[in-house]
């Protein structure tokens, strides 16, 4: 080891070793709470030249205001409208942590601690502790905190809920509501002036669900009057993409052309959407950017027929809708003189087949008037029955007519 080094151990042991001040660290500031127990965590030091006099005899005791202030606590005397309460550290370990039991409200002040045992051993340090008394309960503190807290998608949150107990062997029960993913169990934790904490943490990660959800924190404290609830509650903003986009055609389906169509977008985002733009697929892979804004409008044509598509942007992202078609009708006739055309020329067939019935019953008469007695038109006239030259003149006149049609089909 070289010199340097060895000087450097010795003087840290002296150091340590040897004191020759009157020191002592406990909080400057503690919050009591009104009927509950203060706990001042509290060490000392002294010089070396008294140590030989602090032994079990020596008295701790505790002035109000200032050095030389009135006593109100002392661990071996009985002192008039003084504080009750015990020493629980050993003062021969230099440990003069004390508690103080139910405190009094309007016992606001600064609080001396004295050393008094036997001569020479007299000593107020002047270093005191600031004893605030409140009424009402303090509630916890979260980390990190904000009314409105805001986290971004994905983000693994950690909050930690924290409390100084004024008097650790009173200590609340802390809760988290609602229990988001993984909790730590509440646990004492000690600072750098003494204090206790008691300290909790959930961790969970951030999704859209979570916005807008209320995180509280909460003390109930069990005293011998009533039980007391606080808590402290930070609201969760979740910043996220635009998501879920949709893109619709009003009215839909295929239609006529001419009619005003109404392309309108609607995306779920955190912030609100910034920006919506349309776009026309033009080719594969290929939009072709039409207009900016929530809505769209379009004439049906050949030219505006197509699939549309509409893109959502804010400071976080964009996404994409499903695209949607722009139809034409492509048949404008109807069907009814279809059926009507269909139904005449039913009703055609079936009146040329009756005729044709009719002209072959006529034919069959005549061959066997023809068959019983030879036909001449004297024949006819002495016939009383007209109806029968009827017949014939009729059915001559109608082959007549058919022969000229057909020699009028063959030219």
């Amino acid at each position: 080891m070289t010199g340097s080094k060895v000087l450097v151990v010795i003087i840290w042991i002296l150091t340590g070793a040897v004191s020759n001040k009157w020191e002592i660290k406990m909080p400057q500031h503690i919050d009591a709470i009104s009927g509950f127990c203060v706990q001042i965590p509290c060490r000392f030091e002294i010089p070396d030249s008294f140590k030989g006099s602090l032994n079990k005899s020596v008295e701790a005791m505790w002035r109000k205001s200032d050095i030389s202030g009135l006593t109100v606590f002392s661990s071996k005397t009985e002192v008039s409208s003084r504080i009750k309460g015990r020493v629980i550290g050993n003062i021969t370990s230099k440990n003069c942590t004390t508690v103080f039991h139910n405190f009094p409200d309007g016992f606001n002040d600064t609080y001396f601690f004295r050393l008094h045992g036997p001569e020479p051993l007299l000593y107020t340090f002047q270093q005191g502790v600031n004893i605030k008394v409140h009424k009402d309960l303090s509630p916890p503190t979260l980390t990190p905190y904000a009314k409105i807290l805001e986290v971004h998608e994905g983000t693994k949150v950690t909050l930690t809920c924290s409390t100084v107990l004024p008097c650790p062997s009173q200590q609340p029960l802390m809760q988290w509501s609602p229990l988001l993913a993984e909790q730590l169990t509440p646990s004492l934790q000690v600072d750098e002036s003494g204090q206790t904490l008691l300290v909790s943490s959930q961790m969970f990660n951030a999704t859209p669900i979570n916005d807008q959800l209320k995180v509280s924190c909460s003390l109930l404290y069990n005293s011998h009057v009533a039980k007391r609830l606080v808590e402290t509650t930070t609201t969760l903003r979740v910043l996220y993409a635009p998501r879920n986009t949709i893109a619709r055609l009003s009215p839909s389906g295929p239609v006529t052309e001419g009619i005003v169509l109404t392309l309108s977008c609607h995306s779920e985002a955190n912030p609100a959407v910034q920006r919506y733009e349309w776009y026309k697929d033009v080719g594969p892979g290929n939009l072709m950017l039409k207009d900016q804004g929530q809505n769209l409008t379009v004439k049906a044509s050949g030219n505006a027929q197509g699939l549309y598509v509409c893109k959502a942007y804010n400071n976080h992202g964009t996404d994409q809708s499903m695209a949607v078609a722009v139809e034409l009708k492509s048949c404008q006739c109807s069907i009814e003189p279809y059926i009507m055309c269909g139904l005449l020329t039913f009703l055609l067939i079936l009146i040329t087949a009756v005729d044709l019935v009719k002209y072959k019953s006529l034919l069959k008469r005549l061959k066997v008037e023809v068959m019983r007695e030879p036909m001449t038109y004297a024949t006819l006239q002495k016939s009383n029955d007209s109806s029968v030259y009827n017949i014939i003149q009729a059915s001559a006149s109608r082959m007549e007519a058919d022969y000229e049609n057909r020699n009028c089909g063959k030219h």
